[in-house]
């Protein structure tokens, strides 16, 4: 199920997501034995959906072998999906905005700063490139580069003509950056951009994001592992886990008032400063399941406390819940779902 189509406050008039994300799947077989035979499938992701309005920003978070990355790659067509649909501003990625066009208005900025550029162009040359091969003029894409730079906060005269081995991870990722933004995209996608920064870093890249968001309307999707992080720049979160959505909402809603209790997991793991909320115990144990052959039903009843026999037998749909826009997969927010817990809340 889509989440609701964002209104405006005063004539509930629809508006038409920037990014929509439908029944998006990736599986990866495994190859085997003497011959090459498939010895299993890895279901990645498997039935994603989401929407992201124009402006906003959708942080993803999930413990690692989640499909954060996965769902990622897919939206910038750097792997195909096997099943699902992906629109950006109405048009169907494939159909109507064709491949060539999705890479010019949805660009992403990886973790690793270094391994992103090539050792052997200077930063000028690198942010020109994209534009230079698209054919803009040599003289335009360079200047086009220096504002770049500018507007990242690096100095041309000092940076243009420096390769990456010269900067710090922080001054790299700024570039990266200002190399996603040189085509005037509609959608960065950010994955870990900035969990191999120090903390000091971090903060400086955090602000220039949004700094840029509000200057440029962009819109983000902000992959993370950092939960404070992700509070910080989100105006939704997505919960994924083992390739599937298990909540998404307003970061108020998700962080205030989580419902899936793996959430509520990942939210209790935080660390915190306060010594009246240390975490005595761990509030999650054991492996996810091996994602070649996941559990029956929802994905996470082996590992929750609160798993009931509906759990093992059949899969949650998204239910929607009080909150504007903030769905659950857990039978326990779905009334007459069979689930103890549900049918006391009835």
């Amino acid at each position: 199920m889509s989440a609701p189509a964002a209104t405006t406050p005063r004539a509930g008039i629809q508006i038409e997501p920037t990014l929509s994300v439908a029944g998006l799947k990736k599986h990866f077989p495994l190859k085997g034995g003497l011959f090459g035979k498939s010895t299993g499938t890895v279901r990645a992701v498997d039935g994603v959906t989401f929407d992201v309005a124009q402006g906003d920003t959708l942080g993803i978070v999930g413990e690692s072998g989640c499909g954060k990355s996965t769902t990622a790659r897919l939206l910038v067509d750097l792997i195909r999906p096997d099943d699902g649909a992906i629109r950006l501003d109405g048009k169907l990625v494939g159909g109507d905005l064709t491949i060539r066009d999705l890479r010019r208005q949805v660009q992403m900025v990886f973790q690793d700063s270094y391994a992103s550029l090539n050792p052997r162009l200077t930063m000028e040359e690198a942010i020109a490139f994209g534009p230079r091969i698209n054919g803009m003029p040599e003289t335009k894409a360079t200047q086009l580069a220096h504002s770049l730079l500018n507007r990242v906060g690096l100095e041309p005269r000092r940076f243009a003509g420096r390769y990456p081995h010269e900067l710090s991870g922080g001054q790299r990722q700024r570039v990266n950056i200002a190399r996603a933004l040189a085509f005037s995209p509609k959608v960065v996608i950010l994955d870990e951009a900035v969990s191999a920064l120090d903390k000091s870093v971090e903060a400086q890249v955090l602000n220039l994001l949004t700094e840029l968001k509000a200057e440029l309307g962009l819109t983000y999707v902000f992959i993370s592992h950092d939960l404070n992080v992700v509070r910080y720049m989100s105006d939704r979160v997505m919960v994924m886990y083992l390739g599937q959505v298990v909540e998404i909402g307003p970061v108020d809603a998700i962080y205030g008032s989580p419902t899936h209790p793996y959430t509520r997991a990942l939210l209790a793991a935080m660390p915190s400063m306060d010594p009246d909320k240390r975490t005595m115990e761990a509030p999650l144990s054991g492996d996810p399941p091996n994602p070649i052959n996941p559990p029956s039903g929802c994905r996470f009843h082996t590992r929750c406390a609160l798993a009931d026999g509906v759990c093992s037998a059949t899969e949650p749909s998204q239910q929607i819940l009080a909150t504007r826009g903030h769905l659950a997969a857990c039978h326990i927010a779905i009334r007459g779902s069979g689930h103890r817990l549900a049918e006391a809340r009835a």
